[in-house]
């Protein structure tokens, strides 16, 4: 069959990851003699990862194709879906702020796009639209051009066309919810309606094309009645609900929002208080007296880089504090750590032992009520292993009941 691919005539770049769909994306706009650039992320987390890079090295250089390709490191880190994902669009974004183009191509085909829609919808979100064909993202947008396409369609395409592509293993399992979908529900709802999918995808690109509709609106409002003093309370409340969660979007059109994120907003609405405020990111959306407020937090207090710290311990300054690590009877047991230790900012991922199990970083500074602005600022002590042993102005790691037996013990203290 024959894809019908329309992109902007500008240099693109085409994240390709050495797999069936990306390699037939890169192929077909190859053909087409768009103008590409590949970016590869080697994830770290599979020994087939080495091989996958050097097939998609190969072939652009084959073709004479420029690439560009990144090999993440997981030290200290959990390396977990969310983690990969923020990091692979850190360098997307990265080369596209480098090479100056302005266009990032993705793979994403309409098996994902039904999957995220059951997804969106068991997960409760306020949206139930999918994926977008095309977007903003950094300076440019993201395409998806194979979108209307199945899976299918792309592994016929590259048999007919040997085009050769790499099998993640990872892919045929049941671990994540993306595939349990894939292997478990979508055959049944096709055994149940045949042709469900493409009515579902068209309901869905129809309600996308509603909300950009909506957002267009929301934006040119927000524009009219913003002040001086902000934007007035009253005017969003004259909005229908659904319009309310879109001005989230027009204050700040760069992020992208859970539900959660629009929930706070609109309780931050509601709440009949003279003051409110929440936090998104570096941004601050504040209403005082009758106006909302959307700004940026100051970033003079952001951590520098790590610090590392010696068997020798001592007193050490970090950003604002001051923490001490000594050798006592009590505390951590030298036994349970390993040299050296590093104090830096909280990672995602980062969990810290304790009494009963473990408990993530992010959940204790939540818990604390630290504003999410300010969670950047709390830093925290891991060993070499990765273990947390410390959130700074918080807890210490607790590593079972040693209090009877005579060992020397680690101190943290601030």
């Amino acid at each position: 069959m024959e894809f019908e691919i329309h992109l902007p005539k500008e240099p693109l770049l085409v994240a390709v990851s050495g797999g069936c769909d990306s390699m037939v994306l890169a192929h077909l706009l190859y053909e087409a003699n768009h103008d590409l650039m590949i970016v590869h992320v080697h994830h770290g987390l599979r020994k087939e990862s080495d091989e996958e890079a050097e097939a998609v090295r190969a072939w652009a250089e084959a073709r004479r194709v420029g690439i560009r390709m990144t090999h993440l490191e997981w030290e200290g880190q959990a390396p977990s879906q969310a983690a990969c994902r923020t990091r692979r669009y850190a360098f997307f974004q990265e080369v596209m702020a480098e090479t100056g183009r302005r266009h990032l191509v993705l793979a994403h085909h309409r098996d994902d796009q039904l999957e995220t829609l059951l997804i969106q919808l068991i997960r409760g979100e306020a949206g139930v639209d999918g994926i977008p064909r095309i977007r903003s993202f950094a300076t440019g947008q993201i395409h998806r051009p194979l979108l209307p396409y199945s899976k299918q369609q792309l592994y016929d395409y590259a048999k007919a066309r040997q085009v050769v592509w790499h099998e993640d293993e990872t892919n045929a399992g049941t671990k994540y919810l993306r595939n349990q979908m894939r292997h478990r529900l979508l055959p049944l709802l096709a055994e149940l309606r045949p042709g469900y999918e493409e009515a579902t995808v068209q309901a869905a690109m129809v309600r996308y094309e509603q909300k950009q509709e909506h957002l267009k609106y929301v934006t040119s409002y927000v524009k009219e009645q913003m002040t001086d003093r902000g934007l007035p309370l009253e005017a969003i409340q004259k909005l229908p609900t659904d319009f309310r969660r879109l001005v989230l979007r027009a204050l700040l059109p760069d992020h992208d929002f859970t539900s959660e994120d629009y929930n706070r907003f609109l309780t931050l609405l509601r709440v009949d208080m003279p003051s409110g405020e929440v936090y998104y990111g570096n941004w601050r959306i504040q209403r005082t007296y009758g106006y909302v407020t959307c700004v940026r937090c100051p970033e003079k207090n952001l951590l520098p880089e790590a610090l590392e710290v010696g068997i020798d311990l001592g007193t050490y300054h970090y950003g604002e504090q001051t923490i001490t690590f000594s050798r006592t009877t009590t505390g951590i047991p030298f036994s349970a750590v390993q040299f050296p230790l590093t104090i830096r900012s909280v990672l995602p991922g980062d969990r810290i032992r304790l009494a009963v199990g473990t408990k993530k970083v992010s959940r204790i500074l939540v818990d604390a009520k630290v504003p999410r602005a300010s969670r950047a600022e709390i830093p925290v002590v891991v060993d070499a292993a990765g273990q947390v042993l410390a959130v700074i102005g918080h807890r210490i790691a607790i590593f079972g009941s040693f209090e009877l037996l005579a060992e020397s013990c680690l101190m943290i203290e601030w």
